[in-house]
C-alpha cells in the first residue's frame, strides 16, 4: 500500500491517500488486504490494515473470520489492537478466539507482568458476549493466573 506511512505521520489526508492507492471502496481494501496479510504471513502488512482499520472506522463484520484467525497467530505484533477491534465488532463468532488468545502468550509481551493482553481479552469476552459469554468467563474463573482470574470474577459479577 502506497503512502501508509504518510497517512500515519498525518502528511496527507485520508482523500490524497485514497487518490494515491486508487481507492473507490476501503472496506473492499481493508478486507482484502487483512487476508492477504493473513495468507502471506506478513506482520508488516497486518500492522498496515489494522491501522486502516482504525483510521477508517471499519469495524465491520465482513473482517471478523480473518481478525479472529489473526488473534491466535504468534507471528504479529497487534495482539492487543486486535481484540480491541473485535470488541468493537462484538460477534459472537470471536468468543471462542478470545478465550483462545488468553494462552497464547506471544513473546513479544513476555515482559508484561500485568497481563494487560489477556485482561483485555477477558474484558472483551465479557463485552461481546453477555449472556453467552458466561461459560467462558465460568471458566476463566478458575484460570491459574490470579489476574486473569480476578478479571473473569469481576466481569462475571457484571452478569449477575
Amino acid at each position: 500500500m502506497k503512502a501508509i506511512s504518510e497517512l500515519m505521520l498525518g502528511q496527507i489526508s485520508k482523500e490524497q491517500f485514497f487518490e494515491i492507492n486508487a481507492i473507490s471502496d476501503i472496506s473492499h481494501t481493508i478486507v482484502n488486504g487483512l487476508r492477504e496479510a493473513y495468507q502471506s504471513k506478513n506482520s508488516n502488512n497486518v500492522e498496515e490494515f489494522i491501522y486502516l482499520t482504525f483510521v477508517f472506522e471499519f469495524f465491520d463484520e465482513r473482517i471478523v473470520d480473518v481478525v479472529n484467525r489473526l488473534l491466535v497467530c504468534d507471528w504479529h505484533y497487534k495482539h492487543e489492537d486486535i481484540t480491541w477491534i473485535l470488541q468493537k465488532i462484538s460477534s459472537c463468532k470471536s468468543l471462542e478466539y478470545l478465550y483462545e488468545a488468553i494462552e497464547l502468550h506471544p513473546q513479544y509481551l513476555a515482559w508484561d507482568d500485568n497481563y494487560a493482553f489477556e485482561v483485555k481479552c477477558v474484558r472483551a469476552i465479557y463485552y461481546i458476549g453477555k449472556e453467552k459469554s458466561f461459560s467462558y468467563l465460568e471458566k476463566l474463573c478458575k484460570h491459574p493466573n490470579h489476574i486473569i482470574r480476578e478479571m473473569a470474577q469481576r466481569q462475571i459479577k457484571k452478569l449477575t
